[in-house]
């Protein structure tokens, strides 16, 4: 399902910014969002092949689609990849969007994974409802986040560990995998065997929570 890469000015100075429309049900683009997309985007030495996990809206595939990059952008929910799709249109841009759980359809490997796991593994169309409401009133979720931030994503170390070790098993030499999550998270994945931290870049407005970027020592 590769695509042939795009052909897009890589000045940021020249780019247009990008026309994201969201929809309920659907997370909206916000600074972890943003960041995510900068991080994963800025720290490569040239555009590569590029997996969006989780897609929602498509922000961090659009946004390294325009600056070159190949890219998969999946998710599990049908609402999310019409949203991505109609968002691709909007800006002129081609990805591979399609239905994933997870990386149980996504072929290949990678350069980078970005991936801004749901709050609650194993969410549901109700959950994603809520989450996604939450997300449009950022002094309410800013202040939920403050108050009760870990409560509220729970105990999401398994499921944590399970993005981690799949992408290390889909990434190049050398590959990248970036995740918006806390700092006890970032802390906790950073002492997963052959996983190394890069760096951890708080996100603005959002209490601890930040864009972590690892990398992998090869398998055996």
């Amino acid at each position: 399902m590769n695509l042939p890469m795009p052909s897009h000015p890589t000045n940021p100075e020249t780019l247009p910014e990008l026309i994201i429309m969201d929809s309920v049900g659907v997370c909206s683009v916000r600074s972890d969002t943003r960041l995510l997309a900068a991080s994963a985007h800025d720290g490569a030495a040239a555009p590569g092949r590029a997996l969006d996990l989780g897609a929602g809206a498509g922000y961090v595939g659009l946004y390294l689609a325009q600056r070159g990059w190949q890219v998969d952008a999946v998710d599990i929910s049908p609402r999310a990849l019409q949203l991505t799709r109609a968002n691709a249109q909007r800006n002129h841009l081609a990805l591979a969007v399609y239905a994933s759980n997870l990386f149980d359809q996504t072929p290949g490997d990678f350069d980078v994974i970005a991936c801004n796991p749901p709050m609650r593994p194993g969410e549901t169309e109700l959950s994603r409802l809520v989450t996604s409401t939450l997300r449009r009133s950022p002094r309410l979720s800013q202040w939920l986040m403050n108050l009760a931030g870990a409560r509220l994503e729970g105990n999401r170390s398994a499921f944590l560990a399970h993005i981690v070790a799949q992408a290390r098993r889909q990434l190049r030499p050398d590959g990248r995998l970036l995740l918006a999550i806390n700092a006890g998270e970032v802390a906790e994945l950073a002492r997963l065997p052959g996983v190394h931290l890069q760096r951890a870049l708080p996100i603005p407005g959002m209490g601890a929570q930040q864009v972590a970027e690892f990398r992998f020592e090869a398998l055996p």
